[in-house]
This record gives C-alpha cells, sequence and structure tokens, in this order.
C-alpha cells in the first residue's frame, strides 16, 4: 500500500482539494494500489534539486559491489593466443611443431613424436648444402674484391703475333712492373701465351699499376689485381665486356664542344675528322644543324667504360647531303672506311704514281739532255733520291726484265694487266733473289736507287707504258681494281647493310637534339 502525505494547505487550497475530491468520488485519507504478478520498480530518477548545503544530510554507509569477472569470448582468446605463439617463436624462445592427425581416436601428434614411422613424410629430412660461414658479398658467396675502375687513368694494346707481356709493359712505360708480374709463377704462366688479336688494358693510379686485364675474347679476361703482397690473377667472365656503343648529336657550337658534351673521348672525336676527311671539309664546311651519328667500340669493366677505340661506323648528315663510312678490314690485313653507297667507292687505282718518296728531278716530255746536250724526248719521269734508296713497285705484276740495259743501266721490267707496263732503271742493286717471271706485289721493294748507265747522279728513272708506248706517269689515266675479292664484297655489303641501320636509328636521335637558333658553328 502506498500512501501519500500531504503537506498542509491554505484555507482555500484545502477547499478546492477537498470538493474534487467529493465530485470524483475519491476516497479521503490515502490511495492503496495494488500490482499483481512478478514487478520490479525501476529506480526513479532524481528530478528535485540537490539540498543547500547548509542543510545537514545522512550519510548512508556505502554498499560494496558484487564482485565479478566477465567470461572473454573465445575468438578473442584464440587470436591473442597465435599473435603470443607467433611472437615467442620469432625470437626463438618457443619451438614450433607441426601437427598431424591419426587414425586412432583423431588423436594430434607431433612430428617429433616417436611413435611416427621413420618411412613417414613428416620424418623425411634433408640436409641444406650451406656455407659453415656466411660471407658478405655480391650474390652470397664470397668472392675477391676488385679496385675500383674509375680511378687513375687506363690504357689500351692490341696485341700483335709476337708480343709478349715484357713488350707490351715497355710501351707501355712498365718495365718495372712487368718483372714484378711474372714473379708470380701463376701469372707468369696464364700471360705466357698472349693470343694475336687480342687487347692489354691497364689501369695505372699514381704512377702504379692497380689492373691489367688481358681480354682473351669480348667477354673473358684473366684480370690482375694489386694487393699488400703483390699481386693475384683469376679469370672472370661476366665483370668484362666489349660492346657496341653510340652516340648522336646535332652540332651547336663546334664538334669537338659538342662531341664531348654527347659523351665521346677526344680519340673517337679525333676519329671523325679523319673517317670523313675525303667527304667534309672540317674547317669551313661544318654548320650548326648538321648531325653527326657514331658507333665505336667501347670496353666495359665493372660496368664502367674504361676504355673507348675504333670508330666501327660513323654518318655526317648535312643539309644537303648524307655521307656514311663503314670500317671493314681485307684479306691483307689492311684497314679503310668505305662508303657502301656505289661500287667504284669499292675500287681504287691499281698503280702509284711514284716509285719512291722523292724529289722529282726531270719530267715527261721534251727536254735537253743532260750529258749529250741535245733536245731529246724524256720517256719517263726522274726521282732524285740517295744512293741505296728502296725502289718499289707500283703495282701488282710480274718481272719481264731484270739486268743491264745499254743507257738505263741496272733495269727491272714489270709486266702488269690489260697491257700496261713499268720500267726502273740506274739502279745500283737488285733485291736478292728476284728473277724474271716472279710475281711482285704493289709496294713490294725490287731495287735500289744508283747511278748506273747514262746518268749524272743518283736517281730512279720511272716509265709507264702501254703496250710498249710511254704515258706520263703522272697525269696518265690510272686503271681501277676492285679493293675487295667476291667473297669479300659480300661480306661487307652484310656488315655495312646491319651498321646502317644501326646509323639511321641514330639520325632519329640526332634529330631530337637540334641547336636553339643563333648559335654558330666550328
Amino acid at each position: 500500500m502506498l500512501s501519500f502525505n500531504r503537506r498542509p494547505f491554505p484555507d482555500k487550497k484545502k477547499k478546492t482539494w477537498d470538493e474534487a475530491v467529493r465530485r470524483y468520488n475519491l476516497p479521503t485519507g490515502g490511495i492503496e494500489i495494488s500490482i499483481s504478478g512478478d514487478y520490479k520498480p525501476k529506480p526513479a530518477k532524481n528530478f528535485f534539486k540537490p539540498a543547500p548545503v547548509n542543510v545537514r544530510q545522512e550519510k548512508k554507509a556505502p554498499v560494496a559491489p558484487v564482485a565479478t569477472s566477465p567470461k572473454k569470448p573465445l575468438r578473442y582468446i584464440a587470436t591473442r593466443s597465435i599473435l603470443l605463439t607467433c611472437g615467442l617463436a620469432t625470437l626463438g624462445n618457443l619451438p614450433v611443431y607441426s601437427m598431424i592427425s591419426t587414425p586412432e581416436n583423431d588423436k594430434i601428434l607431433s612430428l617429433t613424436d616417436p611413435r611416427l614411422d621413420k618411412s613417414s613424410p613428416a620424418q623425411i629430412i634433408k640436409d641444406l648444402n650451406l656455407p659453415a660461414v656466411a660471407v658478405e658479398s655480391f650474390s652470397g658467396y664470397a668472392v675477391d674484391a676488385l679496385p675500383d675502375a674509375t680511378q687513375g687513368s687506363w690504357s689500351m694494346r692490341a696485341l700483335g703475333d709476337n708480343d709478349t707481356l715484357k713488350s707490351v709493359m715497355s710501351e707501355l712505360e712498365l718495365t718495372k712492373t712487368s718483372e714484378k708480374l711474372l714473379k708470380d709463377s701463376a701469372i707468369e704462366q696464364e700471360l705466357k701465351h698472349l693470343k694475336a688479336g687480342a687487347y692489354i688494358l691497364t689501369q695505372v693510379v699514381d704512377g702504379s699499376l692497380q689492373q691489367l686485364i688481358y681480354a682473351k675474347n669480348k667477354t673473358e679476361a684473366y684480370i690482375v689485381s694489386a694487393t699488400d703482397e703483390g699481386f693475384t690473377g683469376h679469370w672472370e667472365n661476366d665483370v668484362f665486356e666489349v660492346r657496341n656503343s653510340k652516340v648522336a648529336f646535332s652540332v651547336k657550337h663546334s664538334i669537338p664542344r659538342d662531341g664531348k658534351a654527347a659523351g665521346l673521348s677526344k680519340s673517337l672525336i679525333r676519329q671523325i675528322s679523319q673517317v670523313f676527311q675525303q667527304d667534309v671539309d672540317f674547317k669551313r664546311g661544318v654548320k650548326v644543324g648538321d648531325k653527326i651519328g657514331v658507333i665505336f667500340e667501347d670496353f666495359v669493366y665493372q660496368g664502367e667504360s674504361i676504355y673507348t677505340d675504333k670508330i666501327l661506323a660513323a654518318e655526317y648528315a648535312s643539309s644537303k647531303n648524307t655521307f656514311q663510312r663503314i670500317r671493314f678490314t681485307l684479306e691483307d690485313g689492311k684497314t679503310g672506311y668505305f662508303r657502301p653507297d656505289g661500287d667504284t667507292e669499292l675500287k681504287r687505282t691499281a698503280f702509284d704514281r711514284k716509285p719512291l718518296e722523292g724529289r722529282m728531278s726531270s719530267g715527261f716530255g721534251m727536254r735537253r739532255h743532260p750529258v749529250f746536250g741535245l733536245r731529246k724526248n724524256h720517256a719517263g719521269t726522274d726521282f732524285a733520291a740517295p744512293r741505296g734508296t728502296p725502289i718499289h713497285a707500283t703495282a701488282d705484276g710480274s718481272v719481264k726484265f731484270i739486268g743491264r740495259q745499254g743507257g738505263y743501266g741496272n733495269v727491272i721490267e714489270l709486266r702488269h694487266s690489260e697491257g700496261v707496263s713499268t720500267l726502273y732503271g740506274h739502279m745500283s742493286g737488285f733485291k736478292d733473289g728476284l728473277k724474271s717471271g716472279e710475281k711482285v706485289k704493289r709496294g713490294d721493294v725490287i731495287g735500289y736507287v744508283g747511278s748506273t748507265g747514262t746518268s749524272t747522279g743518283n736517281h730512279v728513272h720511272y716509265e709507264y707504258r702501254i703496250n710498249g708506248e710511254p704515258q706520263n706517269p703522272m697525269t696518265v689515266e690510272l686503271p681501277k681494281v676492285g679493293i675487295m675479292s667476291e667473297p669479300e664484297m659480300h661480306a661487307f655489303k652484310n656488315f655495312a647493310s646491319a651498321m646502317g641501320e644501326q646509323l639511321a636509328d641514330l639520325r632519329k636521335l640526332a634529330l631530337v637534339d637540334k641547336p636553339a637558333t643563333g648559335q654558330t658553328g666550328g
């Protein structure tokens, strides 16, 4: 039963309350409320303001809360356990075992359980072939550290048939170093027989040899390095390479300046003028905007270009003309830069104009004879030179006559193709062993300057005849012969075609490198 204690009202309010009770037939004195069922009243909200501070309130003793331990979800416990286990396993403080199930009662066994059969896949263990000591290196295995390839200066020497390490080092002014190298028996054995056509490259730092590379081919090299104890050598297949590099640029200021900015060495820049000496006037003909492409031999060691050698192919393109030159070595060992755009370029004159380098003392035609004083036709050209100077055959041929003949004194006559013959007079002597009918090559020595026969001094009298009729050797139109044999021509055409495609690609790169307006060439 709930009871309500009413505060006394003033008379007016009390009268109003009594009237309301009587009007709605409400009981007087209190109200009883009955609630059936299991009812737990909710705590009532406190809508009243706290009591003033000057009103004393009785404090109730605090009731101690009942201690409860809420249960954690199973997923929470599982994830925390896995994280803890992984952390301890990483630190190596807790061994981690794989588990397998058995057909017996679905039990879980560790892989290390002795009940497992040794033939079980879980028990198959293989040893790994790992090094006993960890060594820091480029690829994870022990290697010898190589000296820095970018220090000092590099030199290169192409090897000939009779070259030895001593002769090469002497030419490179490293004679004392070669003696130290050869004291090492292993190095001496590897460098005892040098292959013709291979290369020796040397790196000198502060006047001392730092490295020597014997490049047997384009990738295989024997590398000698300086150490505190002396030198050590070993073969390498992956740190040295000879490759073809390419550079293209447009002329903005001058070829030396722009070539250097493009990455060409001084040697390669000098070679450009030599390659195109018959095509371009490098003093007055170079213009701003001219485009140059170069393919050259590049020696790369430890990823660095240490030496650049000969130009293999080059192109010079002006506003009017485009010239290409391809480097090619003939069967006789002679090397030249040939134009691949015409057969005439692959031909040369079959004869030299002179049999020796000397002063022309008397020309072809009518003259007063120096001995007889009479005007007489001079059938050849005289070249003065000291006695004993070698005389060379001016073309390929065979000996038609060798011996003494009247006013010619000691004379040789050579027979050539197409009815041409040449004569060499007043010799002091002939080449040893030279006989009639023997074949000679252009440039071969056939005799020596003298003054035999009708002569007033040491000189050689040289005649050029066509079907027996003397011609002026200095002005006659000389026949041309093919520089290359048919197999050589075929090989050159294939090589030139491949190089030509690369030069065309370089031309596109040079077009991108256009000069700004207002620049001048050099």
